[in-house]
């Protein structure tokens, strides 16, 4: 029952907007050249149903793979910085200008080097995702409980087994949080940069049919787009689940 209530109230909000969606282009409320009807662009899905499924497969390809590699990067990073004092104070100011660079600065910079297929877009999504797995994982590496350090301390543990065995699963809630935060954002650094110079993908796809006024296709662009990031963040829900079953209560939602 307890299941259900949570899955209720999401749905009936849903249920609630795909109402008003189509009751506002139904009534004429809404130009639907600004947003056409939920036929129309449920429509585009069985018309041309290889549109959206090839431009959404680039788009997705480009998101994941920036994702694995930019939080890679940033957690590895994160375990030198915690365990190199130095490398921390060389490194890390200049990791933290980088992120202060307006991505849509970068974009046209990435292009211009790396040509017009998906390497720059991924090297979108990795810039946009590593500092927030870097900063997030090393709050994480540094919550590790000061007893537990020197209990391993005194059983003359390595820096490794500390590492292994009290660090990384003190990081682990903040490693999730990061992860949830980049499955979004790994999918919107993907799209923005195609936006800029792109043949292929959603963001090419929104563009080109904006610029000819079909704002079916975009609506199904977007619409996608938006199903494919909530369903990548549902996946590292599960994996959390998976790996720190103990962090969620079974009863939560009985009271």
């Amino acid at each position: 029952m307890s299941r259900a209530a949570r899955i209720a109230g999401p749905a009936g909000v849903l249920l609630a907007l795909f109402v008003l969606w189509w009751a506002a282009t139904g009534l004429g409320w809404v130009d639907p050249l600004v947003l056409p009807s939920p036929a129309a662009v449920f429509g585009v899905f069985w018309n041309q149903p290889g549109l959206i499924a090839s431009n959404a497969g680039i788009t997705a390809a480009e998101a994941i793979i920036g994702l694995l590699l930019g939080n890679t990067l940033g957690l590895l990073l994160a375990v030198v910085f915690v365990t190199s004092a130095t490398t921390r104070r060389a490194i890390l100011p200049l990791a933290m200008a980088a992120q202060a660079v307006p991505i849509v600065a970068v974009t046209p910079a990435l292009i211009i080097g790396f040509g017009n297929g998906m390497e720059p877009k991924i090297l979108v999504a990795i810039f946009l995702v590593f500092f927030p797995m870097l900063v997030n994982a090393m709050r994480g590496l540094r919550s590790a409980e000061a007893d537990m350090g020197e209990l391993m301390h005194s059983l003359d543990a390595s820096g490794w087994q500390q590492l292994w065995m009290v660090r990384l699963p003190a990081a682990l809630p903040f490693i999730f949080t990061a992860l949830k935060f980049s499955a979004c954002s790994s999918f919107l650094a993907a799209i923005v940069a195609e936006w800029v110079a792109a043949n292929r993908g959603l963001g090419y796809l929104i563009v080109f049919a904006g610029a000819e006024y079909k704002s079916d296709e975009v609506w199904a662009a977007v619409l996608v787009a938006t199903l494919s990031s909530m369903v990548l963040v549902g996946l590292v829900v599960l994996l959390e689940r998976r790996v720190m079953p103990w962090a969620h209560d079974p009863t939560e939602g009985l009271s």
